[in-house]
């Protein structure tokens, strides 16, 4: 009866891990792009700043 207990306790844990990997891994996805196009943004609007500027 220990040894079903013990199972069950061993792969609830590695459930949740990988429930939490999957979860991180999914983070990062959605929030990838988001990093990458506030790049772009800042350096586009340091173009405009400089084109001004230079006027």
């Amino acid at each position: 009866m220990v040894d079903i207990a013990l199972i069950l306790i061993i792969a609830s844990a590695g459930g949740v891990i990988a429930i939490i990997g999957f979860l991180v891994i999914l983070s990062r996805r959605i929030l990838e792009p988001k990093k990458e196009l506030q790049q772009r943004i800042d350096q586009l609007e340091e173009e405009v700043r400089m084109l001004k500027n230079n006027k």
